[in-house]
């Protein structure tokens, strides 16, 4: 099967070979390690950058740059990649609620698959809260995937709510429906996540990576890691800190500079509050 080279590149990175049938493993392979491999954050965002939804700019960003980036690119990248190898995918856009029911618009992007007539959720861009594994669209399913559990709630209204159990009850990361949407939706929701003056992407420094042993994640000047031995937290006090972090941690090439200027905007106020 020939790929588009955007598509070929994100295919040998994450050392995936294309299935001679189409079936759930390979979606399965795709998701642990897209986001194992490539940070979600919002440093495009809060540098003032454009964040291109083209396909080839986002391949060279995520894949041939490895600078991440949040669900517009990464949900992009995998449903062209699934979409191309012949799966029966369809965007779906969510509203983020992180437990609060509020009126909120649409700017999360996630993928439904259908694969020997079962539905499933596919989301390679949610952070630190992204399931690894796909999700069964089936209602009230608890659905263990590492050392997490997620289930989805059908809310008899045609919406769904994705949730993860945390402190031991359900917490609801996004809601979704099965309307139809198209790229000009995610034109509009990445403008808002990007522009927008009280865009939560606009307002934090928000970095994450996540595997099946751990999760580590930057939020401000909070980083937390969370493992099989439960969650540490430590506050970052200095550029240095937030410096070493960033290029080691998560892997990015920046000068001190950037990291002050990340540090003056995001950091120091809320240490100054602690």
């Amino acid at each position: 099967m020939s790929l588009p080279s955007s598509l070929q590149r994100y295919l040998s990175d994450l050392d995936l070979v294309v299935p001679e049938s189409l079936n759930m493993a390979f979606v399965a392979s795709l998701q642990e390690r897209h986001i194992a491999r490539y940070s979600f954050n919002s440093l495009a965002v809060v540098m003032g950058e454009d964040v291109s939804l083209d396909l080839d700019a986002i391949s060279q960003k995520i894949v041939t740059r490895g600078l991440g980036g949040y669900c517009f690119e990464h949900n992009k990248l995998t449903f062209e990649l699934l979409s191309a190898l012949g799966y029966d995918v369809t965007l779906t856009m969510a509203r983020v609620l992180n437990n609060q029911d509020n009126d909120v618009p649409r700017t999360h992007r996630v993928t439904l698959l259908k694969h020997d007539g079962v539905t499933y959720l596919i989301d390679t861009g949610f952070g630190a809260n992204c399931p690894i594994s796909p999700l069964v669209l089936s209602s009230h399913l608890p659905q263990p995937i590492g050392k997490e559990a997620y289930r989805i709630l059908d809310k008899k209204n045609g919406e769904y709510d994705v949730q993860i159990i945390k402190d031991g009850d359900y917490f609801t990361l996004y809601r979704f429906d099965l309307a139809v949407y198209t790229d000009a939706d995610c034109t509009i929701g990445n403008f808002y996540s990007s522009h927008y003056p009280k865009a939560g992407f606009v307002n934090n420094l928000v970095v994450s990576l996540k595997n099946t042993d751990r999760t580590i994640a930057l939020k401000n000047h909070i980083v937390s890691i969370h493992d099989s031995s439960g969650t540490q937290e430590r506050m970052l006090n200095s550029p240095a800190e937030l410096h070493q972090v960033l290029t080691e941690a998560f892997g990015f090439d920046l000068e001190l500079v950037i990291t002050e200027h990340l540090f003056d905007r995001f950091l120091a106020a809320r240490l100054a509050a602690v």
